[in-house]
């Protein structure tokens, strides 16, 4: 077969940019330090590194989130040891008013009372980061608030002393997002929800003391979702009832009625739910006044993800580290109240209409501040404890999962390295070789080119 000089020359053209086509790969691996600059230099690789990068990136999301939660338990663990302390030295004052006291001593211990329940407040709306670490899912504002109160006193202590008012009474009250009084009403839901109980008869609301509205229930529900979004349905549709209650689907499958409004009073005045066996606990269910949003907020925990798939609550609401008990005068806020009012030497009575008063009785006040009083100060301490504990353990969580996500994010980049970026010295060497035959490419070609006509004549 004859070979032409043409044929010499496009092989030449041909190999030379070959070489020179590795010359600029090898160049380029070198100057970006990566094996890959498209997709297609390996498919199967670089989706690889696309997917590793996706997870280094979420990684990193997590070790954020994991940094935000532990700073904010830490500075929930140092407020619920300020908590701690102040109803500590309120115990402390209790035990002292019961010794050789006076009424007029007992009133000064109660100045410093005060001061303490105000001290509680100002522990209760701490601020982490612009959040209220107490406030719940509502963090923008503050949790709790103080009011203040005078008591009328009017007689003789027990030394003959004329009793005068006692002013500047410090309340707790729970507070919403404008800073107005919230009441702590237990909450409207039913207690393991059975679908086959909510296919007949109706639900009746009246709104601040108006005439019942009702909502039927339809046999064609299947499950509490549709439940809940037909009554959400009928409620938007209703003139008296829109944008006033809300119907909710707890995360433990259960049924629950709010007030969207804490200013309205929206009581539940059927008696259609009180035979479901859901709401058998709530014998007292009709008449009964709904929670509002806003306590629904503040009761709510915080959460986040602090892994693939592993989301975990970070915060301690209010309303748990006040509750310490399962009674509705079982919290701080009512306790504060009482033991201001037994400090003043006043005790709970019954008026001749049956309404709640207080009346002076200087024994029977003492008895209290060192029997029931001493007692709820002690399970209001225990409470904050636990609720401190179950914050020091989830730091403790908090800490080993850090760790997790560094060793995580560790073996993530050390895989998307051995992937992606190139070995320096090999790739140098390589550089060098592919330098090398490029230059004696180009002198090959220069001697296979180098003939003319000339040359043949001569």
């Amino acid at each position: 077969m004859r070979v032409t000089n043409k044929s010499l020359s496009n092989n030449f053209l041909f190999d030379m940019q070959t070489n020179l086509q590795n010359l600029s790969k090898i160049q380029q691996q070198v100057a970006s330090t990566k094996n890959y600059s498209k997709p297609s230099d390996n498919p199967l690789n670089v989706e690889r590194i696309m997917q590793l990068e996706t997870s280094i990136s979420a990684n990193s999301q997590y070790a954020s989130n994991i940094k935000v939660a532990s700073k904010w338990m830490d500075t929930t663990d140092t407020a619920l040891g300020q908590l701690g302390t102040v109803l500590s030295n309120i115990r402390d004052n209790l035990v002292k008013s019961g010794g050789a006291y006076v009424q007029d001593d007992r009133d000064k211990i109660n100045d410093e009372i005060n001061q303490q329940i105000a001290q509680l407040a100002q522990i209760l709306n701490t601020n982490f980061e612009g959040e209220y670490i107490f406030g719940g899912t509502a963090g923008n504002s503050k949790p709790v608030k103080t009011e203040s109160y005078d008591i009328t006193r009017s007689g003789t202590d027990s030394s003959g002393n004329e009793l005068t008012d006692y002013n500047g009474c410090i309340s707790l009250k729970y507070a919403n997002k404008d800073g107005d009084t919230l009441e702590d009403i237990p909450e409207v839901v039913s207690d393991g929800f059975n679908i086959d109980n909510w296919k007949s008869g109706t639900v009746s609301f009246s709104v601040n003391g108006g005439t019942k509205e009702d909502l039927t229930l339809k046999s064609s529900y299947s499950d509490i979702d549709d439940v809940v979004k037909d009554l959400n349905s009928q409620i938007q549709n209703n003139g008296t009832l829109k944008d006033k209650i809300n119907v909710v689907k707890t995360n433990d499958g259960n049924i629950k009625f709010l007030a969207i409004n804490s200013s309205d009073n929206i009581t539940i005045s059927t008696t259609d739910i009180l035979d479901m066996p859901d709401m058998s606990d709530m014998s007292d269910v009709s008449g009964k006044q709904l929670s509002s949003m806003d306590m629904e907020n503040i009761s709510s925990k915080k959460t986040i993800e602090v892994s693939q798939g592993v989301v975990l609550e970070y915060n301690a609401t209010a309303t748990e580290v006040l509750n310490y008990g399962d009674g509705e005068d079982d919290n701080v806020l009512d306790l504060m109240d009482r033991i201001v009012h037994h400090m003043a030497g006043q005790v709970e009575s019954t008026d001749s209409d049956g309404n709640t008063v207080w009346k002076y009785d200087e024994d029977a006040a003492l008895e209290k501040l060192t029997g029931e009083d001493l007692d709820s100060i002690d399970a209001a301490s225990k409470q904050v404890i636990k609720i401190r504990s179950e914050i020091g353990a989830k730091g403790n969580r908090m800490e080993d999962l850090a760790d997790q996500n560094s060793a995580a994010d560790l073996n993530l980049t050390e895989v998307l390295s051995d992937i992606e970026d190139i070995d320096v010295t090999k790739k140098t060497i390589e550089l060098s070789t592919m330098i090398t035959v490029y230059q004696s490419c180009l002198q090959a070609g220069a001697k296979i080119m180098q003939p003319t006509l000339m040359d043949y004549i001569r």
